[in-house]
């Protein structure tokens, strides 16, 4: 996918990053030649210029990304400016980044829904691996259901998906099994996936570099966690 990034801040720079390093294709853009420097070895499509001008996106292909993200810092009435901009010139999704409750009130009068804030979002998810350190990722779907990408628990290695259970015991159901093993789950890195196995097979052992990916109520995947920590416990013990 291709998609403008307005603002090379810390956030904005951290985003272009890992965005490609994921495979996309970045166009980054700041009136801030610093920021431009710090990314030329790194990102292909680095472009200087004021977007508070509508002009400076002549040389912007903001049609052909597939979404244009204002990472915009405090300038509040730089961050209106472009949106506003963007917007004209007809781009496909816009995503901002909101400074305050009355900025994102003003966004959602240019028509632009879709606004976050990177800090408590930033702040959920420490939150979130601080309390149940073994998941990697997560996808919330609402109603306290999630898609969760899950280190597999000590307490399951070695049994068969039939002697796990989950459906049973946790209500949870296994989507689908990944080879590989991630440092931290608090980490900004990703875990080093070499394949997806499919399906899992009933009688599929789990073994110590699984990652599953999990779907099921957020609280039922922390009862499985805490549950195997204790099976984890008790073979130390033994």
């Amino acid at each position: 996918m291709k998609f403008c990034i307005i603002g090379l801040g810390s956030f904005g720079t951290h985003l272009s990053r890992q965005l490609r390093r994921e495979g996309h294709e970045i166009v980054a853009v700041d009136n801030d030649p610093a920021h431009i420097n710090a990314l030329k070895d790194e990102i292909e499509y680095l472009i200087q210029a004021d977007c508070t001008n509508l002009s400076a996106f002549y040389e912007i292909p903001v049609q052909d990304c597939d979404a244009v993200i204002l990472a915009i810092g405090e300038d509040f009435e730089a961050s209106l400016s472009i949106a506003s901009n963007v917007q004209q010139l007809g781009a496909k999704r816009i995503i901002s980044r909101i400074i305050n409750p009355l900025h994102g009130r003003l966004l959602k009068l240019l028509k632009i829904d879709e606004l976050m804030v990177p800090e408590a979002m930033a702040a959920a998810w420490l939150a979130r691996s601080l309390k149940t350190p073994d998941v990697i990722n997560s996808l919330e779907l609402g109603s306290g259901f999630e898609v969760a990408q899950v280190m597999v628990p000590d307490g399951m290695v070695g049994l068969t998906l039939q002697e796990a259970n989950l459906r049973g015991r946790y209500q949870l159901n296994l989507v689908t099994i990944a080879k590989g093993r991630a440092a931290q789950a608090s980490s900004s890195s990703r875990p080093a996936i070499s394949k997806v196995l499919g399906i899992p097979m009933p009688n599929r052992v789990f073994e110590e570099d699984d990652i599953l990916v999990i779907f099921g109520l957020a609280k039922d995947l922390r009862r499985l966690m805490e549950e195997m920590e204790g099976v984890k416990a008790e073979k130390l013990k033994s």
